[in-house]
C-alpha cells in the first residue's frame, strides 16, 4: 500500500520540510489540497508556429497577465498556479483535475507529478473540450494534489528539466530513446 497522507500529516508537516505559501486551510481536503489559478498565461502563436516539431521546437509564444481569460473551444493554454510548492525528497504529488471542471468540459493536467524536491509553483495545462468558451479566473480552484510518500530521492529541482518553477516555461527540447 502507497501510504498517502492525510489533512493531519500534511499540517504537521507543513513549514517543517513542506511549503505551500500562501496555504488557505479551507483549500485542505481529507486527503488532498486544492491549488488556485494565478493570473499568468502562456499561449503557442499559432501565426508563427504553424507546425510544432518535437525534434525541432521553434515554439514561440505568448505570455499574458490577467485577472481572467476566455479560453475557446479546442483551445489549450499553460497556465499557473498561485501556491508556490517546495517538496522534500520523500515526498511525491500527483496533481489531479477537479471533477466540477470536467464536468463543464475543462481539463486541467500538469504533467501529473510534482517530483520530491520540487520547489516553484505548478504549471497547469488546460484545455477547453467544450463547444463553447469558458471562462478562467484568477483564483478559482483548478486542480489538487495528493501527497505520498517515498523513499527519499535526489532532489528534483536541481536534476530535472524545468528546475525551480519561477514561471512558465516551455520545454527547448523533446527527448527521444537513443538510436543503435
Amino acid at each position: 500500500m502507497i501510504p498517502i497522507l492525510s489533512n493531519k500529516e500534511i499540517r504537521e508537516r507543513l513549514n517543517k520540510d513542506l511549503v505551500i505559501r500562501p496555504f488557505r486551510k479551507e483549500s485542505l481536503g481529507e486527503v488532498t489540497y486544492d491549488i488556485s489559478l494565478s493570473s499568468e498565461f502562456v499561449f503557442v502563436e499559432p501565426h508563427y508556429t504553424p507546425i510544432i516539431d518535437p525534434e525541432k521546437l521553434n515554439l514561440r509564444a505568448n505570455r499574458l497577465y490577467a485577472n481572467e481569460i476566455f479560453l475557446q473551444p479546442h483551445q489549450f493554454v499553460l497556465a499557473r498556479s498561485e501556491e508556490w510548492i517546495e517538496l522534500p525528497n520523500d515526498l511525491l504529488v500527483i496533481i489531479s483535475g477537479k471533477s466540477s471542471l470536467a464536468r463543464i468540459g475543462l481539463e486541467v493536467e500538469a504533467a501529473h507529478i510534482l517530483h520530491p524536491g520540487h520547489k516553484g509553483y505548478v504549471v497547469l495545462e488546460i484545455s477547453n473540450r467544450n463547444s463553447v468558451p469558458v471562462k478562467l479566473k484568477k483564483g478559482m480552484l483548478i486542480a489538487q494534489l495528493l501527497f505520498l510518500k517515498t523513499s527519499p530521492v535526489s532532489d528534483y529541482s536541481s536534476i530535472g528539466s524545468f528546475g525551480v518553477q519561477n514561471k512558465i516555461d516551455l520545454p527547448r527540447e523533446i527527448k527521444f530513446v537513443k538510436k543503435d
